[in-house]
């Protein structure tokens, strides 16, 4: 704060010498309350030390230098440093037609209030007007996430059964907002709108999205303060500013300048959700929230005569939230899954559309958009002539069916509304994992979600449209392989499908498989027939494509807990997911990542998907920490040791005999064969868990519901495990009598009788999942009565 007041606050410095003096005295009293600094602390405030307003000049070194003219700072980089000298002071310059103190396009209000600060026309005059007060929401040097005003709940006829308008698919959701014909200059970081030539009224609202995300992760995970916008429905061209070119596809400003700006036709669409610089949590909270509204407006679509919407000409766009992530391959691999048409855009970070590297602006950089969609975003509104500041923090409301009459559910154009978006943590809400893959209800309700499987679904048939040479590129990449372990020759002609490859995950930068080289050489030395193990590691890639031919051409794939396990979801049909799952103390966080009553928050992805997920949990051998020292003393020495220790920062070793026994008890015993859900369970130890599995189930009478009445049906989709001796007796029958005979309830009505299938066995689903631990049980009793009560009732 000290450091703050004195520089960024402070007024002009004097000539270079005395100010060099005054500066090195001020620094002097200022190491006091450095030293009680964090040093990620140090770096952000020193990086802001010496901003400078327009009128002063800073001193370095002895060295007179004058800061750049408005308007050619946007370039400054947070994370190295270098760039222009950024201007604290000015946080909201961003918005409407630049102007670098009121923030925007000159308002006819001459009132100090948030209408003057987002901006307004006045005659088309471009005149400067200082004053004016900008949003406390958020910090300027750490932006945090502090929504005011109402929050508001989506488009009219959200979740009430009405269709959203053709092609409007984003509707579905309640975060995800969108706006009409608007520009936008890099240079400045100028936002504002145009005129619609034909076709209705656009909706362009006063709107403003902040730059800070949904949550941090210590203090080292700001906002990206880069990405922000601000723009006022005041700043609207007028027709008779500017002039369309012939083909409509650009304008030009009649000013003195002649400013052209590009009008692009395609949907623009940005996807945020918390956390998703991490691909996994990109995948469940991004993705299939993405997924969810886009399979529900094809519905709607369908009824309209409309194209599917991954049938659209989109340009997706993913914004991570956090100043020190960026955009990985991964991301643009598994965004560009979600649209069928290989014609369609690379994905790209929405960073791109502010501070571009590499690029210098032009002047006249103006690009223009028909539409703009943010989703994945909480918008609160609240009257544009109140200042955020004077509004109460704002009380989120759950959606239902039954809304608060006090929130906001309007989307038609009102100038008095600010639309304020912040960061939401996930898009539509995201996966409700107590119903979708992480139930314990005994229910059928971990048997019936299906979104998962439609997503990996969705992503593996687009990719196939994409790329046409798939098929052929997968079955090199498999020869080549082969090739270098000596497996094949040269004059090898086949399609390389007799062989098994497994790839082993590995990772440079943190959970790094210590002996991988090892288990990698007594794999491939093995008797095995027809198995080959190599390393996966995505970081040595350099394209989305080489990633996914990377995990296409895989027949199984092993890592321990962690992002890395995500692009399973790119395996081929009926692939093997073997998650090794860390040894976690009780006394240091990160008990969730090893559950094997549950499957895991990350393995959740493969849930109800045709992929075999299977997991080992690893002991304390896997940990290479503390070694030798006397088990009393352990613990103290893995807190010493802390920030190595955790789960998710620490390096892991496997015992191979592991990975060996894994190969030869199910991947080579399901090998072009059918088993019983029995022959698995009983192949391996308890250390592993079946999460999902397909194998052949008995068929059975039990007590379930046939075309929405409630009887003893027959078959093998039974929502219990069979092979429990005791849940077998109490619910699954082989004749219908003894069913009914249990649940008399149940047959009273008059039903289809159904015929017993002569074929006993079916191929099934099952999930195999360990019995609770104690501790788990006494965080969980209750629900495990609740559950077994709602199965008898049901």
């Amino acid at each position: 704060d000290r450091l703050f007041e004195t520089y960024i606050a402070a007024p002009a410095a004097p000539e270079p010498i005395v100010g060099f003096k005054i500066m090195t005295r001020r620094l002097a009293s200022a190491l006091v309350g450095l030293i009680a600094c964090s040093a990620s602390t140090m770096l952000l405030l020193l990086s802001t030390s010496f901003s400078t307003r327009d009128d002063a000049k800073w001193t370095g070194g002895g060295h007179d230098t004058t800061p750049p003219p408005h308007g050619e700072d946007a370039e400054y980089d947070y994370i190295t440093g270098s760039g222009a000298p950024y201007h604290p002071i000015d946080e909201f310059r961003i918005i409407g037609r630049y102007d670098e103190w009121s923030g925007g396009r000159i308002g006819s209000n001459d009132g100090l209030n948030e209408s003057m600060v987002l901006g307004g026309e006045a005659g088309g005059a471009n005149k400067a007007r200082k004053g004016g007060k900008a949003d406390s929401d958020d910090d300027p040097r750490r932006p945090k996430k502090r929504p005011k005003g109402e929050k508001w709940h989506g488009w009219d006829g959200h979740f009430h059964g009405t269709q959203p308008p053709k092609n409007e698919w984003w509707r579905n959701s309640n975060n995800c907002f969108a706006v009409d014909n608007i520009c936008h200059r890099r240079k400045d970081n100028e936002w504002f709108y145009y005129p619609r030539r034909s076709g209705g009224d656009p909706f362009q609202p006063n709107m403003e999205l902040k730059s800070a995300p949904a949550k941090y992760d210590g203090g080292t995970n700001s906002g990206e303060r880069r990405i922000s916008i601000k723009v006022s429905s005041s700043s609207i061209l007028e027709p008779t500013e500017i002039s369309y070119e012939e083909d409509g596809n650009a304008f030009v400003e009649n000013d003195s300048n002649k400013t052209r700006c590009q009008i692009s036709s395609r949907r623009h669409v940005v996807v945020q959700s918390m956390f998703n610089d991490m691909i996994g949590e990109f995948y469940s909270r991004s993705l299939l929230g993405l997924y969810r509204i886009m399979k529900e407006g094809a519905d709607a679509n369908r009824t309209n005569d409309g194209i599917l919407p991954w049938e659209e000409d989109i340009q997706f766009y993913a914004h991570i939230a956090y100043g020190n992530k960026i955009m990985l391959d991964g991301h643009k691999l598994l965004l560009s899954g979600m649209l069928s048409n290989p014609d369609s855009p690379p994905p790209k970070s929405f960073l791109d559309l502010f501070v571009p590297t590499g690029v210098e602006h032009d002047s006249d950089d103006c690009q223009c958009y028909d539409k703009m969609v943010f989703c994945g975003y909480d918008v609160y509104t609240h009257h544009n002539n109140v200042l955020s500041k004077d509004l109460e923090p704002a009380v989120d409301v759950e959606d239902s069916y039954e809304i608060n009459a006090s929130v906001n559910r309007s989307f038609k154009y009102d100038p008095t509304t600010k639309y304020t978006l912040w960061s939401s943590n996930s898009i539509d809400g995201g996966v409700d994992m107590a119903i979708c893959g992480r139930s314990n209800i005994l229910d059928g309700g971990e048997y019936a979600c299906q979104e998962w499987n439609g997503l990996r679904s969705h992503l593996g048939a687009n990719v196939l449209r994409h790329y046409s040479t798939l098929e052929g590129d997968i079955a090199n990449k498999r020869r080549e392989y082969l090739l270098k372990i000596g497996f094949i020759d040269k004059d090898y002609s086949g399609n390389t499908k007799e062989f098994t490859v497994i790839g082993l995950t590995q990772r440079t930068y943190r959970r790094s498989w210590i002996n991988l080289p090892d288990i990698l050489e007594k794999c491939n030395a093995a008797a095995f027939e027809r198995v080959i193990c190599v390393e996966v590691n995505v970081e040595k890639t350099s394209s989305p494509f080489e990633q996914l031919i990377l995990h296409r051409s895989l027949d199984v794939m092993i890592g321990v807990h962690g992002a890395q396990l995500t692009q399973a979801v790119l395996l081929p049909p009926h692939a093997h997911v073997l998650e090794l799952l860390p040894w976690i103390t009780d006394y240091i966080r990160g008990d969730w990542v090893r559950t094997t009553h549950v499957v895991t928050p990350l393995g959740v992805i493969f849930h109800n998907t045709d992929l075999n997920h299977l997991g080992y949990s690893l002991d304390r051998s896997s940990v290479p920490l503390c070694e030798g020292v006397p088990q009393d003393q352990e613990e103290s020495c893995f807190l010493r040791r802390r920030k190595q220790f955790i789960w998710d920062n620490r390096d892991f070793i496997v015992e191979s005999g592991i990975i060996l026994r894994y190969i030869e008890k199910f991947v080579l015993l399901v090998r072009g064969k059918e088993r019983t859900c029995n022959e698995l369970k009983d192949a391996l130890d308890d250390r592993f868990v079946i999460y999902n599995t397909w194998c052949v189930k008995p068929n059975y009478w039990f007590p379930g519901s046939w075309e929405g009445v409630k009887d003893c049906i027959y078959g093998s989709g039974y929502p219990i495990d069979h092979t429990d001796s005791a849940k077998k007796d109490a619910y699954l029958f082989d004749e219908r009598e003894a069913c009914c005979a249990a649940y008399q309830l149940l047959c009273q009505s008059e039903t289809h009788d159904l015929q017993q299938s002569p074929q006993n066995t079916t191929l099934s689903l099952w999930h195999n999942y360990h019995p609770r631990t104690k501790r788990a049980k006494k965080r969980k009793m209750k629900s495990n009565i609740l559950a077994d009560q709602s199965f008898v009732q049901t």
